[in-house]
């Protein structure tokens, strides 16, 4: 069947409503006040400190590495937090039989999948917008950081949750959510680790070269996006292959999410 905009529209609206309601939720707010609180503290601290260097005071470079850190800690928060909420998001409804009822309408299996992940990146988005904006107003406002660099590092980790939240969800359909989640964690603690050993100039080798170079760049995208606030300029080659393979792992990871949804067997995951 044929993805229709209109019902993926409803089925987004319903699938944002169902993520609103969720339990967790209440406990996110309370964890991105306390986040924002701590970002608050981290930035007034390296405002106010200064550190000698030849040059004179280093006080903006303190300032630079503060943002970088408090933005590389945020991004890894963002995409766990986007690949634990999907991945429950839509085989909770196959569980309790909502789905079913769905589909048994002249609803597309890919618009149902769709929704669902729209749904549940409409609230680790959301949570990571507040965060990230908020760090960057708080490093303007104090250490007169340019904030467009930090627009660029929130699209960049947007595309990475969309890329990690529907490849969590396409687990999640074979294993139960819980090894989903873990295979995600792992998976984003590992590549996140390559890229900023990369991206500090030591070498890796092997299977780890490989991950690095070829898998999401979950950690390098962002700090490529900051390079800026050091004052120097973005290598433009380097940048158009960074956001091809942002691009490239999202557009696989929603992918995947709607062939093996739309190629399932349905009957083994109905309520007994």
């Amino acid at each position: 069947m044929a993805l229709e905009f209109r019902e993926l529209r409803l089925l987004t609206l319903a699938g944002i409503q169902d993520a609103a309601r969720r339990r967790i939720v209440p406990a996110l707010i309370v964890v991105c006040l306390v986040s924002l609180m701590m970002v608050n503290s981290c930035t007034q601290c390296s405002s106010g400190a200064t550190i000698q260097t030849q040059g004179g005071l280093g006080q903006l470079d303190l300032a630079l590495w503060a943002g970088v850190g408090v933005f590389l800690v945020l991004t890894f928060w963002i995409i766990v937090l986007a690949g634990l909420l999907a991945s429950d998001h839509l085989t909770a409804t196959l569980e309790d039989g909502s789905a079913l009822l769905v589909l048994a309408r002249p609803v597309s299996r890919s618009s149902l999948a769709l929704s669902r992940l729209f749904g549940s990146l409409s609230i680790s988005l959301g949570a990571g917008a507040v965060l990230q904006l908020g760090a960057s107003f708080f490093l303007a406002v104090r250490s007169d950081l340019n904030p467009i660099p930090a627009l660029f590092a929130l699209m960049a980790t947007s595309l990475s949750a969309l890329s990690v939240a529907a490849f969590a969800m396409t687990i999640s359909l074979f294993f139960p959510r819980i090894i989903a989640f873990l295979l995600i964690l792992g998976s984003v603690t590992l590549i996140s680790m390559l890229n900023l050993i990369s991206f500090s100039g030591a070498e890796l080798e092997g299977v780890y070269y490989v991950l690095d170079r070829m898998g999401p760049p979950f950690v390098s995208s962002v700090m490529l996006a900051l390079v800026p606030w050091s004052g120097q300029p973005i290598p433009l080659g380097l940048a158009l292959e960074t956001i091809a393979r942002l691009f490239v792992w999202a557009f696989a990871g929603v992918s995947s999410l709607v062939f093996f949804f739309r190629r399932l067997e349905l009957t083994r995951l109905e309520p007994l």
